[in-house]
């Protein structure tokens, strides 16, 4: 089984569909923690390391259970080198892509859910895993604005990228995960922001006006 987040710090997960916005959440979700005081670490996976950089040049070339096993070995070090120091130093943390993510992207790729699952189910459980999720057109309307797309976002229908994530969130909840579902599609970024942050703050025992 996951280990559960024992430490100071709290550990806050985003994922999400290609599209749903999350770096533009994220970015005000933090600028709103910040105001409140919340000592934050910002950080997102795959990594900036050497392994991490290496996955997104080569996403393009390795697939199925090359890819995973990528994929989870840039997650053991992401956990052992950044995100478990943060946490012990008190930091609130904001991931950008975690287990939510692998459970969508390598089904995407071929891979069977139990394989994925077994490769990833004895990773830090964050303290809240937020899925954003948005309508089907909004989130085509969204790529068809990016200059260049990956592989997935390509290959892929947003329709059973969206439905993969939602059988992700239903399947992480009834394995002891904090899911929260938020459509970032009709609503504002500001509104989202405002109902994740009041949902992240009662971790941190800090009031929020």
């Amino acid at each position: 089984m996951n280990t559960n987040n024992h430490y100071k710090g709290k550990f806050i997960t985003f994922d999400g569909p290609n599209g749903a916005g999350k770096s533009t959440l994220i970015a005000e979700v933090s600028s709103l923690l910040s105001m409140a005081g919340v000592d934050l670490f910002l950080t997102a996976e795959p990594t900036d390391s050497p392994l991490g950089r290496f996955i997104r040049a080569n996403e393009e070339n390795y697939r199925g259970k090359t890819l995973a096993y990528f994929v989870a070995l840039d997650r053991y070090l992401h956990l052992e080198n950044e995100i478990l120091p943060a946490l012990i130093n008190g930091k609130v943390v904001l991931c950008d892509r975690y287990i939510d993510s692998s459970l969508v992207l390598q089904r995407l790729d071929g891979l069977n859910f139990d394989f994925i699952w077994d490769l990833n189910k004895y990773f830090c459980v964050p303290d809240l895993s937020i899925i954003l999720t948005a309508r089907v057109e909004i989130l085509e309307k969204r790529l068809l604005e990016r200059d260049k797309l990956t592989r997935f976002e390509r290959q892929n229908s947003r329709g059973n990228e969206l439905d993969y994530y939602l059988d992700a969130a239903n399947y992480l909840s009834e394995h002891g995960f904090n899911v929260m579902t938020v459509d970032n599609g009709d609503k504002s970024i500001k509104n989202n922001a405002d109902l994740i942050v009041n949902k992240i703050l009662p971790l941190t025992r800090i009031t929020y006006t």
